[in-house]
Parts: C-alpha cells; structure tokens; sequence
C-alpha cells in the first residue's frame, strides 16, 4: 500500500500528460493551473503581401502643369499614365521597362485599377497615347514592332520592295493592320478587366525599314522575311477607349 501511495503522483502526472495530448489532437487545449508542464510556442505565421502592396502606385500632382502622374515601379521597370487637366480624355502611357510587354500586365493592371479608383477625369477616358511602338528604354521590348512588321510581310496589300502600302495611305494601311492581326493583346486584356473596349485608332509618321537592318531581324527572318524587305516598324500610336 506504501508503494502504491508513493506511485500515486506520477500516475496523475501521466493522467495529466495524457489529456494534453488528447486536447492537442483534437485541436484545442485548456489551460493548465498550477506549474505549467510545457510551453507550446505560437506558430509562425508568414504575410503573404496583396498585389496592392507589392505594386503600389504613387500619384503626384503638379498644380502648375496641372498634371498628375500615376506610377508603378517593380524593379527596374517603372510605368507611368500621365494625365492632364486640359486633355481630360487622355492619358498619355510610358514605359521604362525592359520586360516583355506581357510581364509588365500586372504593373498595368495597378496602374489602371489606381487611375478609375483616384482620377476625377477617369470616367471621361477616350484616348490612350501610347507614343512610339519603338521602346524608350534602350534594350526595351520590341514586340509590338515585331508583331507589326511581321503583319506587314504577310499582307498583301504591303510591298515589300518598295516600302509602302499598295493603297497609297500608310497611315491607315498601318491603323488597320494592327487591329486586323490584333499587336496589342495585353491591352485587350488589360481594358477588359474594367469593363472597357480598346482599339487602335491613329498611327503618325510611320517609320519603314530594310529587315535586316532591324533589332528584331532573327525574329523576321524565321517566318521568312529577307534582309532587303521594307517593312513598316515605328509610329506614333494612338488607342480609342470607351465603355463596353
């Protein structure tokens, strides 16, 4: 009986350790009174960051241009809407960025998503310029260049030796084709997420060059493009917005 009364606390020690255990498997634990046995730390818990944090966009205004600029930056590619008072149908896009175009979606997403949530203009958007379909940023993305040249190569209305659309107009030779063969897919893409239709709508001072002179030539030369072939592959570009 001695025995058995000295076994008595680590019996009800064991009970103890055993209900515990019991609590912890069934996912909950009551509190202990008393010396507590041992400490269970808090799990750690990692925040994954929302795309809002990840893209912010920054806006400033500039009362004496009466301006503001809506920028998102990630790395080394920044891009920009430029809006102003007296042109308050447009915005004027700018992209320092070395990505594709498709990789800088995300980037432009935040920037439209900040532009319809702050603009006071936003609801009255008509016009996106673009600028030149030639990169700003030295070793920029060329693929809306590319993807134009190559259009032109494969349509029969270009003549490839003289440089210069069949119908005379290489300004809405150029309009059209782009919309035709669909060179800006990321926008689409992009405008349809807020409920808009895009569309290229002007194109001036379009430029015309030897393929084989070209950034993009390997690219061309693939699909069978000569290195003597004139092809269409800059101008300044003008989009159309509106409301679905």
């Amino acid at each position: 009986m001695k025995i058995l009364g000295r076994l008595k606390p680590f019996v009800q020690k064991i009970k103890l350790y055993g209900f515990v255990l019991m609590c912890l498997s069934a996912g909950f634990v009551m509190p202990l009174t008393g010396t507590e046995l041992f400490h269970i730390p808090a799990p750690s818990i990692v925040r994954q960051c929302s795309a809002e944090e990840q893209y912010a966009v920054t806006v400033h205004r500039d009362e004496s241009s009466r301006r503001t600029t809506y920028r998102v930056s990630k790395g080394d590619c920044t891009v920009e809407w430029i809006a102003r008072d007296v042109e308050p149908s447009v915005i004027k896009h700018r992209s320092l960025c070395l990505s594709p175009i498709g990789s800088q979606l995300p980037l432009m997403k935040r920037l439209c998503a900040e532009f319809f949530r702050s603009e006071p203009n936003a609801p009255d958007l008509r016009t996106l310029f673009w600028g030149r379909i030639e990169p700003e940023k030295p070793n920029g993305s060329w693929e809306m260049a590319c993807r134009i040249a190559l259009a032109a190569y494969k349509c029969p209305g270009w003549d490839v030796r003289r440089g210069k659309p069949k119908n005379g107009d290489i300004n809405g030779f150029v309009r059209d084709l782009a919309n035709w063969n669909m060179i800006y897919p990321e926008l689409k893409e992009l405008f349809e997420g807020f409920n808009r239709n895009i569309e290229f709508s002007r194109a001036e001072k379009v430029l015309v060059e030897k393929a084989g002179k070209l950034p993009f030539y390997d690219n061309l030369k693939a699909h069978g493009v000569k290195a003597e072939d004139k092809l269409p592959f800059d101008c300044m570009t003008w989009f159309s917005i509106s409301p679905k």
